[in-house]
């Protein structure tokens, strides 16, 4: 009797010895299970934030945002560039991390300081993957000291447009910009909805060149302004006195699958100023579509099977061209891609910012969210930059028969600009 008690309680021990055992492998499958499913959510979430694209959804959305690749928009004559893919990125630009100069965020921070524009375009990378570079950049560890880059934080900030110097259109200086006269880009003509026809714009502009400068950067930098000591210029009008844009020009080499759209980079920095016969010069349409431009007041625009609402900032278009392509000695494919895209005019949408300051107005221009092709192409002409005399100009376009011809909002020429020899802001 006792034998048969004792091998019980052993059978009873080893049973619940078993069921203890089971029961832990069980609690470590669930652990092993919520890791999983904790580390399935995260990969998700960074899959969305990742994704560089987001446009608005539109009925005719191949006219006014960018498709996949280099297209054309419908009227056949100019080219948008794009994103990379059509995913909605479902976080909202708003909540988004601001980046300092250093490459960290801080939420609210310096960009707190003034209202910052809605625009069609997001896109921001939240990886430290590490990336080559084709620039050396100096002081790279003297940047790492700023714990959060605010303008406050700089030890001076640099006055607007010193670094590139100013040299007469008729002197051909290296390293250097020259104002240039709005003539010298072909717009859309009078009649241009009637005969496709484009002619020389009219000789007056909204804004003049102040200066320019250049600064390289290991992450891109949003509303560049607010780190620059702006001129005093007393606006006699509505409109701001200065015009900032921003030009983002990545550095990194281009994949297909770029998962980010940020890192090592330069901006290129244009200043303008209003022209005093800006009312006298210029005509009423053009200012009343410039000021909607600023104000970014909405439009409809006709469409089937229904019209759509569309900002007014999406007609913003680049007009840019090489006016030496015969120094740079191209080869045969090169000379070919130079002259199907020189002086095409480019829609900015929707890699745009846009920044009202008290007495200002900033407009970036994102090259790091351009479609494959367009950055592979540029990066191809990396090395060339220094050989270039680009002209660059903004306009806005006229979809519309009063709203022709097209007139020039800015203009300057850049002359073989060696970016590899200037420095990042603040040092």
């Amino acid at each position: 009797m006792g034998l048969v008690l004792r091998n019980q309680k052993v059978a009873l021990k080893v049973e619940s010895n078993c069921r203890r055992k089971e029961g832990a492998a069980g609690n470590e499958e669930e652990v092993q299970n919520a890791t999983f499913r904790s580390r399935t959510i995260f990969r998700s979430l960074d899959v969305a934030w990742f994704d560089s694209s987001s446009i608005i959804d539109s009925e005719r959305d191949d006219e006014f945002y960018s498709v996949r690749d280099d297209a054309f928009s419908l009227n056949g004559s100019e080219s948008t560039v794009s994103m990379s893919s059509r995913k909605d990125l479902n976080l909202p630009r708003e909540a988004r991390p601001q980046l300092n100069l250093d490459g960290s965020s801080n939420e609210g921070g310096a960009n707190a300081c003034l209202p910052r524009l809605a625009s069609t375009g997001t896109g921001l990378a939240g990886s430290r993957r590490k990336l080559i570079s084709k620039v050396s950049f100096k002081l790279r560890e003297a940047q790492a000291d700023l714990a959060a880059v605010s303008p406050k934080a700089l030890r001076q900030k640099p006055m607007a447009g010193t670094s590139i110097p100013y040299c007469p259109v008729e002197k051909r200086m290296p390293d250097c910009w020259s104002p240039i006269e709005p003539s010298a880009f072909k717009v859309r003509g009078k009649n241009y909805l009637r005969d496709k026809k484009k002619e020389f714009a009219p000789n007056c502009a909204a804004y003049y060149p102040l200066g320019a400068d250049l600064f390289l950067s290991q992450r891109k930098v949003d509303h560049i302004a607010r780190f620059f000591e702006l001129p005093h210029i007393i606006s006699a009008g509505e409109l701001p006195s200065i015009l900032v844009v921003n030009v983002q020009i990545p550095l990194y080499p281009t994949t297909i699958f770029q998962s980010e759209n940020d890192g090592e980079g330069m901006s290129l920095v244009l200043f303008f100023k209003l022209s005093e016969s800006y009312t006298k010069e210029l005509p009423s349409h053009f200012r009343e579509n410039l000021t909607r431009l600023i104000n970014d007041e909405v439009e409809r625009v006709r469409g089937f099977p229904v019209d759509t609402i569309a900002s007014f900032r999406e007609r913003l278009k680049i007009l840019g061209r090489v006016a030496n392509v015969e120094d740079l000695h191209l080869s045969a494919a090169e000379k070919k891609l130079m002259n199907a895209y020189n002086e095409k005019p480019v829609l900015t949408r929707p890699q745009h910012e846009f920044y009202l300051g008290e007495n200002y107005f900033e407009i970036d221009l994102d090259m790091h969210r351009f479609s494959y092709i367009a950055r592979k192409g540029f990066e191809a002409f990396h090395d060339r930059l220094q050989s270039c005399i680009l002209d660059f100009g903004l306009t806005i376009q006229g979809n519309k028969a009063e709203d022709l011809p097209e007139h020039m909002l800015c203009c300057i020429r850049l002359n073989e600009i060696n970016f590899t020899k200037y420095k990042q802001l603040g040092f």
